[in-house]
């Protein structure tokens, strides 16, 4: 079997500018009476877990453990935030997903900095959570932001559930998420739909595209098979 890890924010989809940062503050409000949000810190490829941590920790507020609420309320508002915006879906990811939810050796997964709540608020609109859920449970299949403050962590407690026989890949837009799939000897397909230029993520992988438009996403399908 060989498991393809999405990234969800700037490798799937983009979200409208401001979107990410109103609902951080809607539920940094709500929970913790705090008036700031996620871009007081420099956020980008962090998981949840860590931006609360850290933000919290810039007003002079330990938190031991984040609280569910957190996670929960932050989903909620986004939710509501992409009800009336919904994010875009970028250049050749829904071929892509298509192409590969046909194939009986292939399972999507997701790896995100992002909730499971929050993660849900972003799918559902542009309809893509489909291609990441499971049949029976329903719930999407991956490993999400609100279970370690360290991301590159996220891809060993996946590979921890399947056999050593099985295989790989990462595809991801962040320098975070490049860097990580070097420390864990984990191949990756690299994107620059996000902030991260070309030229910078062939630091870290042999296989990065501008975009999976102009049928670019079928390069992507036979590296895959053949990783």
């Amino acid at each position: 079997m060989i498991h393809v890890l999405f990234d969800i924010d700037e490798t799937l989809l983009s979200v409208k500018h401001g979107i990410n940062r109103r609902s951080s503050a809607i539920m940094f409000h709500k929970v913790f009476g705090a008036d700031t949000d996620e871009e007081t810190i420099q956020n980008a490829g962090k998981t949840e877990a860590l931006i609360i941590r850290e933000v919290m920790a810039h007003l002079g507020t330990k938190i031991r453990k984040v609280p569910e609420e957190a996670y929960r309320v932050w989903g909620e508002a986004a939710g509501t935030e992409l009800e009336k915006n919904p994010p875009i879906v970028l250049p050749g990811i829904k071929e892509l997903l298509e192409e590969l939810s046909k194939k009986d050796f292939v399972k999507l997964a997701l790896l995100t900095g992002n909730s499971p709540w929050r993660s849900e608020a972003k799918l559902v609109p542009c309809h893509l959570d489909h291609f990441f859920r499971d049949k029976k449970s329903h719930k999407l299949v991956g490993v999400f932001g609100d279970i370690t403050e360290k991301r590159s962590d996220l891809i060993d407690f996946y590979k921890n559930n399947f056999s050593n026989k099985d295989k790989f890949v990462i595809i991801d837009d962040s320098l975070i998420g490049a860097k990580m799939s070097v420390e864990k000897h984990t191949p990756s397909i690299l994107v620059a739909t996000g902030k991260i230029s070309v030229m910078e993520l062939k630091k870290y992988s042999g296989y990065v595209f501008e975009n999976f438009g102009e049928n670019r996403w079928k390069q992507v399908v036979e590296i895959i098979e053949n990783i």
